[in-house]
């Protein structure tokens, strides 16, 4: 019996325990759940609500992130989108003034006003390109920190999108860069180059000399049409059109796929203009059935083509006619020649000019010659326009020596030899041709002119010190397409071509090869000539060969017009140290090249054949680094700032060596600076470049382009109004996609906010308490859990007599 109890009191006691930590694990677990407002606390309590609760907690946290960053993206993006509706509004008020200043009537002092406003309207574009939000400029790409507009309208930042985390594995843009703002480019407009000479009709200009029928002796003005003849435009010496010579066009460029060109078209005088079109269509790739560009005649008797191809920017042109006035009826005679060279020595041949510039040129003509004035007797040119090494016309007291370069030794002048010593003038010149001719010479604009009763036939020959002829004049300025210098400005001088890729239509990097931008198959076997004065005054000749074997430069060290001396070549190599073929140098080596010749700074064992080249070869190009920096521009414009001066003495001039070469045997490759047909319309915009550029046709008064103006290229007030179009639309396509990107951004952010209450409503459901039914389990167990102490303390507290 007393074993029996002894058994039950520790069956008793054991459950008692028991039930007591039961009900207080339950009675501490209900009291959590109510002080949490979690139905769990660990995740061995309940593994499915743990795994569902962190997968919740997870997508929380993302939903957290996406809704703070499509917040400030869209506060960013918002800004823009304001930004940009500003920029609009000025850019409307600025084509109003342009339109008011389009009005031929306007006086000088009119145009000034409104050149002045329209200015005060660009500062404050480019102030609106400059705003920046909490220390972050709009527009500058990625480049945050940069300002993207600097005082002279150069874009400073980068290309690149800034996008904001919006959801998983989803990402919206919320920025417009400037690069596709400011220098963008639209698919849908075509490219219109055009010629910038006015062309009047020469028989309403001279009908005293050409007018046969003697029924208009009235000298007009009236601008060369579409259905006058080819007389009508290059003139005649006299009223009888049935002996007139034909006329010989000089087309060269590049051509809708890139590819460049260069060919003669020949037309008879009674030819009609839109003869000579079709025929520049045809060169083009026009045929009867394809119709790839549109040549037309504008009102002011100028050439336009335009790429029919929308968002093509490669075509070029320059074009420019000879006439023989001596040759027989119906032919070319000395007009028709192979070269431009040849072309310039023949007597009595006249040039047509289509397009004039004020760059400077390099003189390439070894041979010049006389020819008479078209409707004046008695007046006789020789050669064209002598310019001084600073670009300004000869005069009578110009030395030689600073016109023509300094290997030239004498000038034959007829039968004389005249030397060029440091004090011969041109005056000197004027009085040996004077005493040649018998008539009486001088210099107008830097145009030699002889006046004689007696007919006038004379060569004047540049010579060396062997009496080789050799390049010492310059060719008219027309005719002259490539052979160009850069223009300078203080310490930097500018190619005005662009380098453009002709598979994307984009413009070329330090990355891209020479042959990816050049109009012909393969550059073996080509070279670029380069006529230089370096940073320290030295003037010299260059020739980079472009060859599958290696390509090299050849410099002309001794200064005796001889570049093949072995001590004179070095090699171009790549950053590997390897000799680099015709068709793989960049853009970058050739700038490298650049560098180091305007610098000063050359490789100096001549032909490589050992690693220690290399080595030299490095560094002369960190040495003329230091000196002369080289590199593209946004535009694809190859620029040079000379390090060392703010007012640079380097020269350059960098053509293709088959520039002037008409035998149709080949073309000009690649051109860096060009009297080339001035682009009128563009698939691309250079916003601020063309701002200012329409801001000085209002002050100048240019309506259209105009060869004697101070800035013949300059496009016009007539143009710049098709121009600020343009920009006006592709800046309000700017802004809708930033207005679409901030509908978009503002559309995430309200997502995440929805997504977060139903998430978190969800996660309520799964993990959360109802604290209603948890009060309610809290005072059942509590009230069990008295009731089981109570029960226990009186179980516990009997004693033996209880049980008798």
């Amino acid at each position: 019996m007393e074993n029996t109890m002894r058994i039950t009191n520790n069956l008793l006691y054991t459950n008692s325990i028991r039930n007591y930590r039961t009900a207080s694990e339950k009675l501490y677990d209900v009291n959590q759940q109510i002080a949490s407002g979690l139905k769990i606390q660990n995740s061995y309590e309940d593994t499915g609500i743990y795994v569902d609760t962190m997968r919740l907690n997870s997508e929380l946290s993302s939903l957290e992130q996406a809704s703070e960053s499509s917040s400030k993206a869209s506060s960013f993006a918002t800004n823009t989108d304001s930004t940009l509706s500003d920029i609009t509004e000025q850019l409307e008020n600025f084509k109003t003034l342009l339109t008011q200043a389009a009005n031929e009537s306007n006086s000088t002092t009119s145009l000034e006003a409104i050149a002045v406003e329209l200015e005060t309207i660009y500062e404050q574009i480019k102030s609106l390109s400059n705003t920046s939000i909490n220390g972050q400029y709009l527009f500058s790409g990625s480049a945050l920190g940069t300002e993207p507009i600097s005082s002279d309208g150069t874009y400073n930042g980068n290309g690149e999108s800034l996008t904001a985390v919006v959801g998983s594995g989803l990402e919206l843009a919320y920025n417009v860069d400037g690069e596709s703002l400011f220098l963008g480019s639209d698919s849908e407009y075509t490219k219109t180059i055009s010629t910038n000479v006015a062309m009047l009709n020469q028989t309403s200009l001279y009908p005293e000399v050409m007018d046969s029928s003697g029924t208009n002796s009235s000298s007009t003005e009236e601008y060369l049409t579409e259905d006058d003849t080819i007389r009508d435009m290059v003139g005649d010496t006299d009223s009888d059109a049935t002996n007139d010579p034909d006329t010989v066009f000089y087309l060269s460029g590049r051509d809708a796929d890139g590819e460049t060109f260069s060919t003669k078209i020949t037309m008879s005088s009674t030819s009609s203009v839109s003869d000579l079109l079709e025929s520049i269509g045809s060169a083009y790739g026009n045929t009867s059935t394809n119709q790839v560009v549109d040549v037309t005649m504008n009102a002011n008797g100028q050439i336009e083509v335009t790429d029919l191809t929308g968002g093509n920017n490669v075509i070029e042109m320059n074009l420019f006619a000879a006439v023989d006035r001596d040759a027989a009826a119906g032919t070319s005679g000395d007009a028709d020649q192979n070269s431009v060279e040849d072309l310039v020595a023949q007597s009595n041949v006249d040039i047509i000019e289509f397009n004039a510039s004020n760059y400077s040129t390099t003189n390439s003509a070894s041979t010049i010659a006389s020819r008479a004035d078209t409707y004046e007797s008695d007046i006789y040119y020789i050669g064209y326009p002598l310019e001084d090494s600073s670009g300004d016309a000869a005069e009578s007291t110009t030395l030689l020596s600073d016109i023509m370069p300094s290997n030239v030794d004498s000038i034959l002048v007829g039968a004389t030899t005249l030397s060029v010593t440091a004090t011969t003038t041109v005056q000197d010149l004027l009085n040996t041709i004077s005493t040649e001719t018998g008539g009486t010479a001088r210099i107008e604009d830097g145009q030699l002119i002889v006046e004689s009763t007696a007919a006038v036939s004379i060569q004047l020959t540049a010579q060396d010190a062997t009496t080789t002829a050799t390049a010492g004049f310059s060719i008219p300025d027309a005719a002259n397409y490539t052979a160009r210098g850069f223009e300078k400005d203080g310490n930097e001088l500018t190619g005005n071509v662009s380098q453009v890729v002709i598979a994307t239509n984009e413009y070329a990097t330090a990355t891209t090869k020479l042959s990816e931008v050049s109009g012909v198959d393969t550059l073996d076997g080509k070279s670029l000539t380069l006529d230089y004065t370096d940073k320290n005054g030295n003037s010299n000749t260059a020739t980079i060969n472009l060859s599958d074997a290696g390509s090299t430069v050849s410099v002309d060290l001794n200064g005796d017009g001889d570049t093949t001396d072995t001590d004179e070549i070095f090699t171009i190599y790549d950053g590997s140290g390897n000799v680099t073929a015709a068709d793989d140098v960049t853009y970058q080596q050739l700038t490298d090249v650049i560098s180091m010749l305007t610098s000063g700074s050359l490789p100096t064992d001549g032909v490589p054949a050992a690693s220690t080249d290399y080595e030299e070869y490095n560094y002369a190009l960190k040495t003329a680094a230091s000196s002369v920096e080289v590199e593209l521009d946004d535009e694809g414009k190859i620029t040079i700032l000379d390090k060392t001066s703010s007012e640079s003495k380097i020269e350059l001039s960098m053509y293709d060596s088959d520039t002037g070469d008409y035998s149709g045997t080949t073309s000009t490759a690649l051109s860096f600076m060009a009297n080339d047909a001035v682009t009128t319309e563009s698939p691309s915009i250079d916003l601020f470049s063309q701002l200012e550029e329409m801001i000085e046709a209002v002050r100048s008064g240019t309506f259209r382009m105009d060869s004697e103006s101070d800035d013949p290229r300059n496009m016009g007030i007539q143009n710049a109004l098709a121009v600020i179009d343009h920009i006006a639309d592709h800046v309000e396509k700017e802004h809708t996609k930033i207005g679409a990107l901030s509908n978009a951004l503002t559309s995430a952010n309200e997502t995440a906010e929805t997504l977060t209450t139903s998430i978190t409503t969800i996660q309520t459901d799964i993990v959360g308490v109802d604290l209603t039914e948890a009060y309610l389990e809290y005072t059942s167990i509590s009230t069990s859990y008295q009731t089981m102490l109570s029960t226990i303390s009186k179980v516990m507290s009997m004693s033996l007599a209880d049980y008798m």
